[in-house]
C-alpha cells in the first residue's frame, strides 16, 4: 500500500480518535479506551501514556500495560511495549523515525486483561 493510500485508509478513524468522542475539550492527544481516558505524548525517544478515570482522576498504572502498533517511516509497522513508570504513566522507548505525525493503535491492558483499543494521531514533541 502506498503512503498516500495508507493515509486515506486511516483518515476517518484518525479523525474520530482526535475528537475524543465526548463533550469536554482536550488537546486531541486523549482518547477513551474502555472506562479510561488515555493520553499519548511522544517526546524525543520516548512515548508516554497517561491514564485517568471517568472523573478525570489519575489512575495508578502499576498494574497496567499497553502495546502499540505504530506506522513508522516508509509505512513500516513497529510494535511498542509500554511499562509502568510511576503514577498514572506508562512509557515505551521509540527508536525509529515516523513520517509526520505519530500514528499508533494502542491496546490497553489492566489486571483483568485487555481493556480496549484506541487510535492516536499526534504530533511528536522534538
Amino acid at each position: 500500500m502506498t503512503s498516500l493510500a495508507a493515509m486515506a485508509a486511516l483518515t476517518p478513524v484518525l479523525a474520530w480518535a482526535q475528537s475524543g468522542g465526548h463533550g469536554h475539550a482536550h488537546s486531541g492527544n486523549e482518547i477513551k479506551i474502555g472506562r479510561h481516558e488515555v493520553g499519548l505524548e511522544v517526546r524525543g525517544g520516548q512515548a508516554t501514556l497517561s491514564i485517568v478515570d471517568e472523573k478525570e482522576q489519575p489512575v495508578d498504572a502499576a498494574t497496567f500495560g499497553a502495546t502499540a502498533v505504530v506506522l513508522a517511516r516508509g509505512n513500516e509497522r513497529r510494535t511498542l511495549e509500554f511499562r509502568p513508570a510511576g503514577g498514572n504513566r506508562l512509557v515505551a522507548p521509540v527508536d525509529f523515525a515516523v513520517d509526520g505525525k505519530f500514528r499508533a493503535t494502542v491496546t490497553l491492558r489492566g489486571p483483568g486483561g485487555d481493556l480496549g483499543t484506541g487510535r492516536f494521531n499526534v504530533e511528536p514533541v522534538r
